[in-house]
């Protein structure tokens, strides 16, 4: 539970993004965020092409990695940052700040509710408890942001994205699917 939770801190540790985006422009925003995904994407390439550097990374960050960023996989960190990117880069602004607060929040609640009080198993390791907790946070965030009925059904994509096992890392599906079919709802309806 305890690496869980530092896992989860790179999450919140995002928090400032979408708040950030808020007064800032789309370009501006672009800017800093393909700076940081920039950065991530030199950390992966480091990890494989550099013993040395594996070596440290591993012992910096090796007890908050799962067991297959373990063994050489892209970290979550990476797909996180890089979602955020894609969010800001094709979806409206309210659209795209909803989906991070979906992966800060939603993605966060999901795993440490589920770890902590999750006994009902849905699918692989993650339980109905955990899931509905995700769907909560989403469903709250939207509140805020969008037309309710977009909102319900960004928080039920975002839900299923986290739940499902999918290939691709839920850093990176669950904002950009959930955001995918906000998007498309927002042509139809008002926000």
């Amino acid at each position: 539970m305890i690496a869980e939770l530092l896992r989860k801190t790179t999450h919140l540790a995002g928090f400032f993004l979408p708040l950030i985006y808020i007064v800032l422009e789309k370009s501006t925003m672009l800017l800093i965020v393909g700076c940081l995904a920039g950065i991530a994407v030199i950390v992966e390439f480091l990890k494989w092409v550099s013993a040395p550097f594996r070596d440290l990374f591993f012992r910096v960050f090796g007890s908050i990695l799962r067991t297959h960023e373990q063994k050489g996989a892209i970290t979550g960190a990476t797909y996180y940052i890089v979602s955020i990117l894609l969010c800001i880069f094709f979806f409206q602004k309210r659209v795209a700040i909803v989906c991070v607060f979906f992966i800060i929040f939603g993605d966060t609640a999901a795993a440490l509710v589920g770890r902590r009080w999750g006994r009902t198993k849905l699918i692989g390791n993650k339980s109905l408890e955990g899931s509905a907790a995700c769907f909560a946070i989403c469903a709250v965030i939207t509140l805020f942001w969008v037309n309710p009925i977009i909102g319900l059904a960004g928080a039920f994509v975002a839900t299923l994205v986290e739940l499902l096992p999918l290939r691709i890392d839920d850093n990176l599906t669950m904002p950009l699917i959930s955001g995918a079919v906000m998007q498309l709802m927002v042509n139809y309806l008002p926000l």
